[in-house]
């Protein structure tokens, strides 16, 4: 069981086990204390199927018992964090701020902490019932939480909260994760796995059997210890040399990283300590839309999730467009927007990268922090044949500014698409990719705890009237956005529950699957009619989103599918962002969306055909980038 000690044995409590957090981990848990940003939540709306027959599904009793049940597959929900705080920071004599919060040193090495006892019981705060009216309601609250007071803490990892309508037949559940345990495929994992115990409370009462602890632990190990076998194999000498080398490429890569441009925002020099103010809003396709989007990416070799990027420049340059024609942006800040380049970067997902037996076994769903960087590139503003237009020319416009065949044409669309292709294949190809991975995670650390101490001296600094706002000239490095494509999330948690022996991320399926965590594989449980409960769902989950707690100048471009539907949202800080300019964006990344593939374009066929193959990039692309169902 590597990274894990058992530190303590105790006759009445069990077993203690701890192991360190590694740098990814601690990287997010130094983001936490700064007003918690970067945690998730996970807000699912449920339907009884039959209120007569399964009225006792969505009892506290059976919502606690399927709580415990499900924290003990998955160890890290239910584990805690210490060796966190230090002594008193000494530069403060008397020990707290203005507002008198203690202030205190953060050690560089905590450790999570298992307690087997802790996990067969519901701990204080683990969850928390309340009532609501409607959807909107549950938004309400988690967009208070973000902006108002932290519910997860160092005892406290995941928080489940339980919100009950006036109708008897809706359950509102919503699952707090904090991103030092968990990246987006975890959430899914443990929120499946809940919902499918949940659904198991009825007359057949049947629960799948638990794993010993040992075995839970081995598969929430640190990523060093999760490295690909031809890495493993290595001598230690080599395996230095390697992570040397790798924090050198790492080193050029940023430092080739600079301009770049956003949309009309207000940045000033107090903004990196100031607490973001969450915002969020989405957009839907209808079904048909969907299926022709999704239809075209396939025919062009394209992933959605590289599909978007260039769409979504393409919508940043209508937005900056419209606001140079009124006369918002000078001429001076417009010749130098014209010339940045368009950068942004998004997570990828690791576990097929790492050890196969792991993935193999589990890893691809796993209950633990498995995600690393992507940095994407794309040459400057997309103006077309505008390009040599000035606001007194009176170029042609649609809605403000030039349409999108103007801006870029199709063809260009998809060459700017296939340079993002390459760009992913050449990182993950790379022979040091993941000591590369290592080594952003390192500086995630080193710089995420020079954060965190400076939050902890100035606490909640607010936006000052006064603070001088800086032109997008004065900053360094600017991104556009970051973000991802989650794909088809009705694969990996499916609409109603329990889940058939017959689907393959069932816990009574009787093969193994990469993204089936938690489980034990017994082939007879198949044929067990307590596994199908009658085979007729007794929950069905009518509404799923996934809500991010932003960091300062965050501006997030997420989209996943459900339902046949796709959907586009923005998780942003209202602090630097205004709502208005948001909105009128995303609906630019939909216009551009539909433009571009919802509809029918013939490309050069040359180039068509240069661009055919799989796509795969690698990104949050639904369970693409793991496996197939």
């Amino acid at each position: 069981m590597p990274g894990w000690t058992l530190v303590d044995t105790h006759p009445s409590q069990g077993r203690t086990f701890q192991r360190p957090l590694d740098p990814a981990e601690r990287a997010f848990l130094w983001d936490s204390h700064f007003d918690g940003i970067a945690d998730a939540a996970k807000q699912y709306k449920l339907r009884l199927s039959n209120i007569d027959q399964d009225a006792n599904l969505f009892s506290e009793a059976n919502i606690v018992k399927a709580w415990i049940s499900t924290k003990r597959r998955f160890p890290l929900a239910g584990a805690t964090v210490q060796g966190l705080l230090g002594e008193a920071d000494p530069s403060n004599a008397n020990g707290s701020d203005s507002d008198g919060h203690v202030t205190y040193l953060l050690n560089s090495n905590p450790h999570f902490v298992v307690r087997e006892h802790d996990l067969a019981v519901l701990r204080p705060h683990e969850i928390v019932f309340g009532e609501v009216t409607c959807l909107q309601d549950v938004q309400d609250r988690i967009d208070a939480i973000w902006n108002e007071g932290r519910v997860l803490s160092e005892d406290v990892l995941v928080q489940l909260h339980v919100y009950r309508e006036t109708d008897p037949h809706v359950l509102h559940l919503v699952l707090f994760v904090a991103h030092y345990v968990a990246d987006m495929l975890a959430d899914e994992t443990l929120g499946r796995c809940l919902l499918d115990t949940l659904a198991r409370g009825g007359d057949s009462n049947w629960e799948p059997a638990q794993m010993p602890l040992e075995e839970r632990l081995a598969m929430a190990v640190p990523m060093v210890d999760r490295a690909p076998e031809h890495l493993r194999s290595l001598s230690v000498a080599k395996r230095r040399w390697r992570m040397a080398i790798g924090a050198v490429i790492y080193q050029l890569m940023v430092a080739k990283r600079q301009g770049g441009q956003t949309l009309p925002c207000r940045i000033t020099r107090s903004t990196p300590l100031t607490p973001a103010k969450t915002g969020f809003i989405s957009t839907l396709l209808t079904d048909t839309q969907t299926a022709t989007v999704l239809a075209n990416c396939r025919v062009h070799g394209l992933t959605f999730g590289i599909a978007h990027l260039p769409l979504a420049q393409v919508a940043t340059t209508r937005v900056l467009y419209r606001r140079y024609l009124r006369g918002e942006i000078s001429e001076q800040e417009w010749t130098y927007r014209k010339r940045q380049p368009y950068l942004t970067a998004g997570p990828i997902n690791l576990r097929p990268r790492l050890d196969k037996t792991w993935f193999d076994r589990g890893g691809g769903g796993e209950f633990v922090l498995s995600m690393g960087p992507f940095f994407h590139h794309l040459p400057f503003m997309t103006l077309g044949t505008t390009a040599p237009s000035s606001r007194d020319q009176n170029p042609v416009l649609q809605h403000g500014a030039p349409p999108c065949s103007d801006l870029l044409t199709f063809d260009r669309f998809l060459h700017r698409a296939r340079l993002l292709k390459k760009q992913a294949a050449t990182f993950y190809n790379h022979p040091l990719f993941f000591e590369i991975v290592c080594a952003y995670a390192r500086a995630c650390d080193t710089n995420g705890l020079r954060g965190a101490l400076a939050w902890l001296k100035v606490r909640k600094t607010q936006v000052h009237s006064d603070d001088e706002v800086l032109a997008v000239t004065d900053l360094p490095l600017v991104r556009t956005h970051i973000g991802s494509s989650y794909g088809d999330v009705d694969l990996i948690t499916p609409t109603a529950f329990p889940l058939p022996a017959t689907h393959p991320l069932s816990p009574g399926a009787s093969v193994p699957h990469p993204l089936r965590a938690g489980y034990v594989t017994d082939p007879s449980l198949s044929s067990s009619p307590a596994v199908d409960v009658a085979g007729v769902p007794t929950i069905k989950l009518e509404n799923s989103m996934l809500h991010l707690h932003t960091r300062p100048t965050e501006l997030y471009l997420g989209a996943s599918s459900s339902r046949g539907q796709l959907s586009l949202f923005v998780h942003y800080d209202r602090n630097v962002y205004e709502d208005t300019v948001v909105k009128e964006w995303l609906e630019e990344v939909k216009g551009a969306v539909l433009w571009y593939l919802g509809r029918t374009h013939q490309p050069h066929r040359a180039r068509q055909g240069r661009l055919r193959g799989s796509g795969q990039a690698g990104l949050w692309d639904g369970v693409s980038a793991t496996s197939k169902l």
